[in-house]
């Protein structure tokens, strides 16, 4: 739960004000108690739309939609004013993820879980069917987890069949992905109905089974086509369950069952009913009951006025004067803990950065574990500490977040980012010409997908957030990408440059590196023009996933067409022994090696082909670009050289400043790509600086990134029209060299530009 902004009221209607649970851009949510004590979800709408007729009298459909709506799986109407100054409606609180989250954070439902669920979703159905109306949204973040079973919300786009006041022949209304094909067509009042709920149903009870709608992601055109054209991929969904959502998945209205039809059909009397508390699997009813309790807990709370301009805002760690706090690898200020996915023990920086200073006091508002949901917002811990910001008092607070993974696989590099990260906001905060002040929230992923998504569903549910730097990996930004995109929230990436990134991030994703298919231009002009090799063997280690290929087919590609001798390779994730791949090569008469591939498997084949008396030039991608390979290849490791979209600060002219900053702050060096997220911050502030106050919201923000060019330490960052990639302006990519058992940067690489 965010604290009160100074403009909000203490009371509404007799309903008093104990935060917000979230915003949009038409309004604000409010956890609220009324005059009777209860806990309300209070939605209020904002003044500018309040004086919009034609918006006030949509808002009077919702408010009626609500009241004529009886089912006990239907959020409860608690009470309303349309027509008040500012228009609010309230309904029950419940104390519950969304389904979205809770599979996000958890997997799947268990198939028993699951019959639970769409048999109350679709009595739900059945009941607003029942008073003449379609829902229109059914998706999973409109489905809140409850002990006793689901809650159906949001009903600001339900209407009757016949009311054609959302409905025009082309206008597509609802959310890609759980859409029936009736809708997406754009169909009058005619073609939607009750079938179109019922397909949706389907698609939410496929997403609980199988962790992924079944259209599947990416691009909002893609969707749309796969809805009306193609089959659902039920795959992974039990026999049994599948012939039913088979059914609710008919591209034909009238070949649907009925939800009270769907209700009947996962009525089996050996399941438990949904108001078993037991219906859940244990992680997600845990969730649950600590978002429960944390609601009980709210009475004891005495008001409290934060100046959320003071100093900014930093969820999961406490605020520094400069704006950027702790960090999540911080510890918990009030325990001296460590924080709930945070850094692995013995993080020195960790350590460090979660000590108080004198006159620092940090306290903790609201406990008991995890966040409270409520008609799609979050009620989270939140902190905040008083004697510093005096300096930002009179600016207003802007806040970013970085997504990393700071205590998994590729934590170094994680680190590296944050550093780059904080030092940036710590300078933008420390100009006296800034317009406002930058804040800085941080979430580890551990580079995990699931929990990455988790994290993403958390940062866009977080209004305040305009602008995330990450993820760490590409697997985290793959998982990712389809939940900021919703959101239309900017996500500025300089460590995941897989192709496919761009499709799967098409409005919001801003790729501030060469992309992965990039790469090989500079492999190919070092070891055709520098090294002076005439056959280049090319490695494809299928363990890399989309790494490996994107730069050995690219790679391929590049010299096939450019008519130049090479011997292409392709080993098996499943096999460690890169020995018949290696003869392969050499009796193909390779005098040069790329090994496509990551450091792990890199060190394995360095020492084979050491073993083997190679000595000609070996190169690799960034997938190499990590001290593990060093070490664990030896003395196989000299001379390799990788081309990456890394630079070393150190070495770089004009990120002196930069360097020694990293220095004092951090008592290190800088490590890759710390310069390129510092960089990537910069780009952020500087758009963001470049907007109207009034205009500064995330859709504004990503096409004012994609607008600009920045000339940051590392690089100058332009964007194409298109799809926000890079440039191809030949900076961005540099070449490193294992040279006395450490890699050591070189240089800018220089590319083979196609002609």
């Amino acid at each position: 739960m965010r604290p009160l902004h100074p403009s909000d009221p203490a009371s509404i209607a007799g309903h008093r004000l104990l935060g917000r649970l979230g915003a949009g851009g038409m309004g604000v949510v409010h956890l609220a108690r009324s005059a009777g004590g209860a806990l309300v979800a209070l939605k209020v709408v904002h003044a500018e739309f309040a004086q919009d007729g034609g918006f006030r009298e949509r808002f009077r459909r919702e408010v009626d939609t609500l009241r004529r709506v009886r089912s006990p799986w239907v959020v409860p109407f608690v009470a309303a004013d349309p027509d008040a100054p500012a228009p609010w409606l309230a309904t029950a609180f419940v104390a519950g993820p969304s389904l979205e989250e809770a599979v996000a954070a958890h997997g799947p439902l268990p198939p028993a879980s699951v019959r639970a669920l769409g048999r109350r979703l679709a009595e739900a159905l059945r009941d607003v069917h029942a008073a003449g109306l379609v829902h229109r949204d059914v998706k999973p973040a409109n489905v809140l987890l409850a002990l006793d079973g689901p809650r159906l919300i949001d009903f600001g786009i339900a209407r009757a069949p016949e009311d054609t006041a959302l409905t025009a022949t082309g206008l597509v209304v609802g959310t890609p992905g759980f859409l029936a094909p009736e809708q997406v067509h754009g169909g009058g009042p005619d073609a939607i109905g009750p079938p179109s709920d019922v397909f949706a149903l389907g698609c939410v009870l496929a997403y609980a089974l199988t962790g992924r709608p079944p259209f599947g992601t990416g691009p909002v055109d893609a969707l749309l086509f796969r809805a009306v054209h193609e089959s659902p991929d039920l795959d992974g969904v039990p026999e049994e369950p599948a012939e039913l959502l088979r059914r609710c998945l008919e591209k034909d209205p009238a070949l649907r069952p009925s939800a009270a039809e769907v209700a009947r059909a996962l009525a089996a009397p050996q399941d438990g009913a949904a108001d078993d508390p037991h219906w859940l699997p244990e992680a997600v009813t845990r969730l649950v009951a600590d978002r429960a309790a944390a609601g009980a807990a709210l009475p004891d709370i005495e008001p409290t006025a934060v100046d959320a301009g003071a100093a900014g805002r930093d969820e999961g760690g406490a605020t520094d004067a400069d704006g950027t706090g702790t960090d999540g690898t911080g510890t918990d200020g009030a325990a001296g803990r460590p924080a709930e996915g945070g850094a692995a023990d013995g993080d020195e920086e960790a350590e460090r950065e979660g000590a108080a200073g004198p006159g620092r006091r940090r306290f903790l508002l609201l406990t008991g574990g995890g966040a409270l949901a409520a008609g799609g917002g979050a009620l989270a811990l939140w902190r905040w500490r008083d004697g510093d910001g005096e300096a930002s008092a009179a600016r207003p607070a802007h806040t970013i977040a970085l997504q990393a993974d700071l205590s998994g696989d590729a934590r170094r590099t994680g680190t590296a980012q944050l550093r780059g990260v904080r030092l940036a906001v710590q300078e933008f905060n420390a100009r006296q010409d800034a317009p406002f002040t930058l804040s800085l929230l941080v979430r580890d992923d551990g580079g995990d997908p699931q929990r990455a998504a988790a994290t993403a569903g958390e940062l866009t549910a977080d209004s305040s957030v305009l602008a995330v730097i990450g993820p760490t990996t590409e697997a985290a930004a793959e998982a990712v990408l389809p939940v900021y995109d919703r959101a239309l929230l900017p996500l500025v990436s300089v460590t995941a440059g897989a192709v496919k990134l761009l499709v799967l991030g098409a409005r919001s994703f801003v790729q501030a590196r060469p992309h992965n298919s990039l790469l090989p231009f500079f492999l190919s002009a070092h070891l055709r023009g520098t090294a002076g090799s005439r056959t280049i063997g090319i490695v494809n280690d299928r363990a890399a996933g989309d790494h490996g290929w994107e730069i050995a087919g690219t790679l391929s590609k590049l010299l096939n067409q450019g008519g130049h001798p090479y011997v292409p390779k392709v080993v098996s994730g499943r096999y460690g022994d890169f020995g018949p791949a290696i003869d392969a090569l050499l009796s193909g008469g390779a005098d040069s090696v790329v090994f496509a591939g990551l450091h792990e498997r890199g060190a394995r084949f360095a020492r084979a082909l050491h073993e083997r008396g190679f000595t000609g030039p070996r190169a690799a991608a960034h997938g190499l670009l990590d001290p593990r390979f060093v070490e664990a290849a030896g003395e196989a490791a000299e001379g390799w050289v990788i081309a990456a979209p890394a630079l070393d600060p150190a070495e770089h002219p004009g990120a002196e400043r930069f360097t020694a900053a990293h220095r004092a702050r951090f008592d290190a060096p800088p490590a890759p790509f710390a310069a390129e997220a510092y960089d990537a911050t910069g780009l952020v502030a500087h758009a963001l600086r470049g907007l109207a106050a009034r205009r500064r919201t995330r859709g504004n923000l990503t096409a004012a990134i994609r607008g600009t060019s920045y000339r940051g330490i590392t690089q100058t960052l332009s964007f194409s029209e298109k799809n926000g990639a890079r440039t191809i302006d030949g900076t961005g990519v540099h070449l490193w060299r294992v040279t006395g058992g450490r890699l050591r940067y070189t240089g800018p690489g220089t590319p083979v530009i196609p002609g």
